[in-house]
């Protein structure tokens, strides 16, 4: 494509007034203006440059002008206006001025004085804008029956010279569904009737028989003395495919039952499927331009939070188990995937997030682990998981020389319970004493029923002493205890501690031995051995 520089126009080249403004840190400061404009407001060029158009404009600031250029910056399109204007006190008012977004993003303006320039036609001038803002990167065409004008940008996008475009007629490189309604506005178009600018999308057959896809805007102008049809000609064949493509990929995703968001680089959700708002419960409204941690379940430290940022921000793909939280609070647990995606220089852009949800598989293997570990009527650990605890406290206290300490807990007389009162009641008196063991030891101790009415009490990192003074402190809870008001009991037990020769057999036949005697003693006390 030719640049600017190359074209035949320049703004001096438009006898209005012509300004270009860009838009810098909530300003629209001055950045070009052709020798008619500064001849107006006679004030030198370089003076005007880098200046807020509202300094040299002061009496437009209570005017309509600035949501103007507002609109012209979010637009595409020409947008004309007609304010009155005070430039050093003398009445200068816009006949029909228009203001347009540049390529650049720069906004070119022009305002016609009607005390200076009423002989330029509107028509002509906004053939002049046309050809500088769009000529960069636009092909652009005037025609009638025949095209009358062709840039050095649509001769690129068509192949085609402007001689050889002379003795085409320009509806036949159209594929068009209706030709007969497009060439009935043509018609009406250079009599003269005053036709709204049209912009299609449309299909376009190059000299080599290529079809391009391209995006139309035609405007009626005045161009040597009549009026006539201008298109504004896009080639966004590129486009066109890349949006097949991607709407491929998002029928793919949305296809997948797996739960899938992109975010940006800090995190914020750029893409979620239909799978991820369903299973979360949020809108895609909600979801679209929050952070990731809308999903925060809590139950993740910060370390766990900075080690996945930290692996993913240096360009590793990160996989784990996450939990997080639906809108409604409910837990789910996800094996994720998290990738990072960049750009074609390598620069890091976003990260696509894959989940599969395993909270039935999680819930369902803890479930069947508390099966394995816990006691069906007690909720403490059973005798299986009890005995792998033990094993796991002699291997720490071997191998750093942690003490710990075991009590071997028996409720005296429970078989005269059962069988005075019924079993339904010895449950209770089970149920009822570990509550009161599990609300009496520390989150670090473990608990376990042994068998029939025994218990096992692990202490962690306590010596014989300390367990014994624990021992007793348990018994007289368990003597003063009133169960469903109006059962009592009393408990024996037996403590003992690691030592260093111990085998887990030495330890139970140590304890259980103290447990022996607590019961030979009478009941209702603590031996330590």
């Amino acid at each position: 494509m030719k640049n600017l520089k190359n074209a035949d126009i320049s703004i001096n080249d438009i006898p209005s007034d012509v300004f270009i403004f860009r838009y810098v840190d909530g300003r629209f400061i001055i950045v070009d203006a052709n020798e008619a404009a500064t001849d107006t407001i006679a004030m030198p060029k370089k003076e005007l440059l880098g200046k807020d158009v509202f300094d040299i404009f002061t009496d437009i600031r209570d005017t309509e002008f600035l949501n103007i250029l507002r609109e012209a910056q979010t637009s595409s399109r020409m947008i004309e206006f007609n304010i009155p204007c005070y430039i050093y006190d003398n009445l200068c008012r816009w006949h029909k001025g228009s203001v347009k977004r540049l390529f650049n993003g720069d906004l070119i303006l022009y305002y016609k004085n009607i005390e200076r320039e009423k002989e330029l036609e509107l028509e002509e001038l906004q053939y002049q804008l046309d050809l500088i803002s769009e000529a960069p990167y636009v092909g652009i065409c005037i025609f009638d029956d025949r095209f009358l004008y062709v840039n050095h940008v649509l001769e690129d996008i068509l192949d085609y010279s402007f001689e050889e475009l002379q003795n085409i007629v320009p509806i036949d490189l159209l594929h068009l569904e209706n030709k007969e309604e497009y060439i009935c506005n043509l018609r009406k178009r250079i009599s003269g009737d005053k036709f709204t600018t049209n912009y299609l999308d449309a299909r376009l057959l190059r000299k080599d028989n290529k079809e391009i896809f391209v995006r139309l805007c035609i405007k009626t102008v005045k161009y040597r003395g009549k009026y006539r049809a201008l298109a504004s000609v896009i080639d966004i064949t590129n486009i066109v495919a890349q949006e097949q493509k991607t709407k491929r990929l998002a029928q793919a995703l949305e296809q997948t039952d797996d739960l899938l968001f992109m975010t940006d680089i800090e995190g914020k959700l750029i893409y979620a499927n239909k799978q991820l708002i369903e299973k979360m419960g949020y809108s895609k409204e909600e979801l679209i331009g929050q952070k990731t941690n809308i999903f925060k379940s809590g139950k993740h430290s910060r370390r766990f939070y900075k080690r996945l940022w930290t692996t993913i921000l240096s360009g590793n793909k990160y996989s784990n188990l996450i939990i997080n939280r639906t809108k409604a609070g409910k837990l789910i647990y996800l094996e994720t995937t998290i990738t990072p995606v960049f750009d074609k220089e390598g620069k890091l852009e976003s990260f696509v997030s894959t989940s599969k949800d395993v909270t039935y598989q999680i819930k369902t293997k803890t479930r069947l682990k508390n099966l394995a570990m816990v006691d069906r009527l007690t909720k403490v650990l059973n005798r299986y998981a009890i005995d792998k605890e033990i094993d796991y406290y002699i291997a720490v206290a071997q191998r750093h020389d942690m003490p710990f300490s075991l009590l071997m807990l028996d409720i005296d007389y429970f078989k005269k319970i059962n069988d005075t009162y019924g079993h339904y009641i010895g449950d209770v008196v089970l149920k009822s004493t570990s509550k009161l063991l599990s609300k009496n030891i520390r989150k670090i101790d473990k608990l376990g029923r042994w068998g029939g009415e025994e218990f096992i009490i692990i202490l962690h990192a306590t010596s014989q002493k300390r367990a014994a003074k624990k021992a007793q402190e348990l018994r007289k809870l368990i003597e003063n205890n009133l169960i469903d008001k109006k059962y009592k009991i009393t408990a024996s037990i037996g403590v003992t501690s690691y030592r260093q020769d111990d085998t887990k057999s030495s330890l139970f036949a140590r304890v259980d031995d103290a447990l022996y005697r607590a019961k030979e003693e009478g009941r209702n006390c603590v031996v330590t051995l």
